[in-house]
């Protein structure tokens, strides 16, 4: 938002104070994620080496119930030498049978700890794979942490260093605004998200509010800080993103008539009160004398469009409000005094 030659007002300072502390405070959302971002880095290490523990968990574990294993087999062993040396003491038949069934049990734990002990000899050269598979997956995934830490830190300086800058710009465009104006701008920015909002098309774009004929008029004066009725943001308004450009073909040529009129103070004596019209592939200007209403220029390019063949006129132009477009068919070489009074109206007063 800018007039060449003219002094930036507090508004326009404030519209890029806006864009600055966004841009800040995007910064900082930054910074303050860089821990978070690093713990999320160092969680995945984390899970990577754990699973390298857990592998040797199982494998020392394994190995453990396999000790366990060849420990109960001796100790049966043991035992059933010590009911074999018993056999000689036996008197009775009975109590022979008791003895056989006694060693016939131990045997058959035997047995089944054997069939333990070869679960564990099968599985052992799984989890040894499982560890190395674990172990190769630390190794890449270390190196990975490593370039994401430093990526995360260049990135963190980087940013830090952007914010320092726009912290300087930020206090330096203060420093130039209305306190009392910057006191609420702070406030709206605080509680909306931002402060400034642009009018386009008749429309706050913040809350898509359609503007009152005077309020328009008040805010293309630009003479001083207008609030949005619906959502309290201040306003400001740019002549070069409301001239409307709709139903554009392939070549760039609009084909619907589209008229937006502005005060252009370079045209004229005084200034002229300019319709520019984009119509089936042509730009059309034409311009009334902002004193007398008499018509004084009508220029007609074809193949084009008003922003890119009339580009200085509207970079300097002022939008104005009117209830109808086609004001120039109607009045093709004289405005009648009630309407130029109207657009009159509509400017800055000097």
């Amino acid at each position: 938002m800018s007039f060449p030659g003219k002094k930036p007002t507090d508004l326009e300072k404030l519209v890029e104070l806006q864009a600055v502390d966004l841009e800040l405070a995007r910064l900082n959302t930054q910074l303050a994620a860089i821990p978070k971002n690093v713990a999320r880095i160092d969680a995945k290490l984390a899970t990577a080496r754990k699973r390298v523990d857990d592998a040797r968990a199982a494998i020392k574990a394994s190995e453990t119930a396999k000790r366990q294993h060849e420990q109960e087999i001796q100790a049966l062993n043991e035992k059933i030498l010590k009911f074999r040396g018993q056999s000689s003491s036996i008197k009775n038949n009975e109590q022979y049978k008791a003895l056989l069934s006694e060693i016939a049990h131990a045997e058959g734990e035997i047995a089944g700890f054997e069939e333990k002990i070869l679960d564990v000899m099968v599985n052992a050269e799984a989890l040894q794979k499982a560890l190395a598979e674990a172990e190769d997956a630390l190794k890449t995934e270390s190196v990975e942490v490593d370039i994401q830490k430093k990526e995360a830190e260049k990135a963190g300086d980087s940013d830090r260093a952007a914010a320092a800058k726009a912290q300087t710009k930020s206090k330096t465009l203060r420093s130039g605004v209305d306190e009392s104006l910057l006191a609420s701008y702070d406030r709206i920015l605080k509680s909306r998200g931002y402060a400034v909002a642009e009018v386009v098309d008749h429309r706050c774009t913040a809350c898509q509010f359609m503007l009152r004929p005077q309020v328009l008029s008040n805010v293309r004066a630009a003479q001083e800080v207008i609030l949005c009725d619906s959502c309290g943001r201040m306003m400001y308004y740019l002549p070069e993103h409301n001239v409307k450009t709709s139903a554009v073909n392939s070549t760039g040529i609009a084909h619907q008539a589209e008229r937006e009129w502005m005060f252009v103070p370079s045209l004229g004596t005084s200034g002229a009160f300019v319709v520019f019209i984009n119509h089936k592939g042509n730009a059309t200007m034409k311009a009334y004398d902002a004193m007398t209403g008499e018509a004084i220029a009508k220029r007609v390019e074809k193949n084009a469009v008003c922003q890119q063949i009339f580009a200085g006129e509207i970079s300097e132009a002022r939008n104005l409000f009117v209830d109808e477009a086609n004001l120039d068919e109607k009045y093709k070489e004289q405005l009648p005094p009630e309407i130029l009074e109207d657009l009159r109206h509509q400017l800055p007063k000097s």
